[in-house]
């Protein structure tokens, strides 16, 4: 069996991604290291325009099929922008600048545009409370260096989120190796819950200007009620210093306008959570004060 014909039962399943399978090194090897014939060059037939456009057809499958396999890698490492429905992404100076269009998108797009430039990066946008929303709540890195950094704003600074012209942004420095991941804060959905807050009482959030440590549950939940807040309470147990606190495994007792709330936090939109204890204390166990 002669070269061509060897190369034609190359079927194309085995050249489809498979750059490095039996198939394909056949068939490369084939191509590049035709054996001369041991026919006398005078008396060989010449070789007809079919052949020869058989040959470079074959060819050019092989070289597709090795740039399947090689393809990614390559342009990874030149890209500068990439973009789909959820996130466009582009290199700016030393840093990548991904801006948010979707922040309710599967995550996989998220991921799906940072593998797009190279970068091993994990991001998840979750329900937070009004101060939270275009921060990064927490991040982790994972076989990095000092070096790599991320970072997380609204572009541009000072905007407000949900106003035209106004994204979430997420920035990764420029040759950032190993895996990086981190959660961005977004407003929250109806009846969602929120994984990060702010204190009730800062500005833009549901208590905005008062201050619930300390005060007594009755006087909070009158304040409350007068925003048309609903209230809900978590009962708590400071430790034996007075340094910090964990959070009682009995939360049925039934509390009373006379105990005394040390924290007001966000709980959903509508909904604030009064951190309790039933007896006054002489230092708030969440502030340390």
């Amino acid at each position: 069996m002669n070269e061509l014909r060897q190369l034609a039962r190359v079927r194309d399943e085995q050249l489809a991604g498979q750059a490095s399978g039996a198939g394909a090194r056949a068939l490369l090897a084939a191509i590049v290291a035709e054996e001369p014939s041991t026919e006398d060059a005078g008396s060989r037939a010449p070789r007809s325009r079919r052949t020869r456009r058989l040959v470079v057809g074959l060819v050019a499958t092989a070289a597709l099929a090795v740039a399947a396999v090689m393809g990614p890698t390559l342009l990874k490492r030149d890209a500068t922008s990439y973009a789909n429905t959820a996130i466009d992404i582009e290199l700016r100076g030393d840093e990548y600048v991904a801006r948010i269009k979707d922040p309710f998108a599967d995550h996989a797009l998220y991921a799906e545009a940072f593998q797009a430039m190279g970068l091993d990066i994990g991001m998840e946008l979750i329900p937070v409370s009004p101060t939270q929303v275009g921060g990064i709540v927490r991040m982790g890195f994972a076989g990095t260096t000092m070096d790599d950094k991320l970072g997380g704003n609204l572009e541009p600074d000072g905007c407000a989120f949900g106003h035209e012209g106004c994204f979430l942004t997420v920035t990764v420095s420029k040759g950032f190796k190993g895996r990086g991941v981190f959660y961005l804060g977004r407003p929250a959905k109806p009846g969602e819950k929120y994984q990060a807050v702010g204190q009730a009482g800062r500005k833009g959030e549901m208590l905005e200007g008062y201050d619930a440590d300390g005060r007594t549950v009755g006087k909070v939940v009158a304040e409350a009620r007068r925003r048309n807040l609903r209230v809900v309470f978590q009962i708590i147990e400071p430790n034996p210093d007075g340094n910090g606190f964990g959070m009682s495994r009995d939360q049925s007792a039934e509390v009373g306008d006379h105990w005394y709330v040390w924290a007001a936090e966000p709980e959903q939109v509508g909904t604030v959570r009064l951190l309790v204890t039933e007896k006054h204390l002489r230092k708030n166990p969440v502030t340390g004060e």
